[in-house]
């Protein structure tokens, strides 16, 4: 049953982190056991994976939803971020020497070469990856505290979902960022790595609220073509039974 709520799970979270549920939209049992031929036990225990994770909610009388997030929790998050990141990249340009500096070259990369590669699993691989050179950041910085901080910040569904909104401009310009941290760590120089962070994370946060605004745009465009009849809209994908039509992207 394990390998079963495994792969229901990932399902799950590939669909809404790339858009494909929105945010408010009711997660069902038994629909979505038929659309992945899976019985009702393994996405039951992925469902709540997908709530312990922060990706969806769950409450009484209304089921389990794909969670929403507002511009005080985007805003909160990054914010966050920046005051506890860029100080670990400042302990991290002190403490790591050559060898941060040589793991944070082949994870930029790995990135580079993903991103050169292109395909379906670019978002996915990018996030794996971006997710390795901050940690290795924060595991460098030999704070227990800022570990413990910033444990939850730096996988939380609205960091992973950007990566599969982004623009191959957005991806570039991240990779720039990683490299001038890379190279800040590599000189030592704690002050400009700490500048390098913060900048980085400004840019994100920038970054992912006009991707969230553009996509919520486009959503509510095609859902007034497709009412509307538009001959573009003749042949749509089918959306999902469970999916719910008052949710906002």
């Amino acid at each position: 049953m394990a390998a079963a709520s495994d792969k229901a799970y990932e399902s799950l979270k590939q669909r809404i982190v790339g858009g494909t549920y929105a945010p408010g939209a009711q997660l069902k049992e038994e629909p979505i056991a038929r659309e992945l031929a899976i019985s009702r036990t393994p996405i039951r225990a992925a469902l709540k994976r997908l709530v312990d994770d922060g990706l969806a909610t769950a409450d009484p009388g209304r089921g389990v939803r794909v969670a929403e997030w507002t511009e005080y929790d985007i805003e909160e998050t990054f914010e966050l971020r920046g005051l506890l990141e860029s100080h670990a990249a400042e302990l991290a340009a002190r403490r790591g020497g050559p060898a941060l500096a040589d793991r944070l070259d082949a994870l930029n990369e790995e990135m580079d070469r993903a991103i050169a590669r292109g395909g379906s699993a670019l978002p996915e691989r990018l996030q794996q990856v971006n997710s390795a050179f901050h940690r290795a950041i924060l595991e460098a910085s030999g704070s227990p505290r800022l570990r413990a901080m910033l444990a939850g910040l730096i996988d939380m569904p609205i960091v992973i979902r950007s990566h599969f909104i982004s623009t191959l401009q957005d991806k570039v310009q991240s990779l720039q960022h990683h490299r001038d941290l890379a190279s800040a760590v590599r000189a030592g120089d704690a002050e400009l790595a700490r500048q390098v962070m913060q900048l980085h994370l400004r840019v994100a946060s920038h970054r992912f609220k006009r991707q969230r605004s553009e996509f919520s745009a486009t959503r509510r465009a095609s859902t007034f073509r497709c009412a509307g009849r538009d001959p573009g809209c003749a042949a749509p994908p089918p959306a999902p039974p469970h999916r719910a039509s008052g949710g906002r992207g």
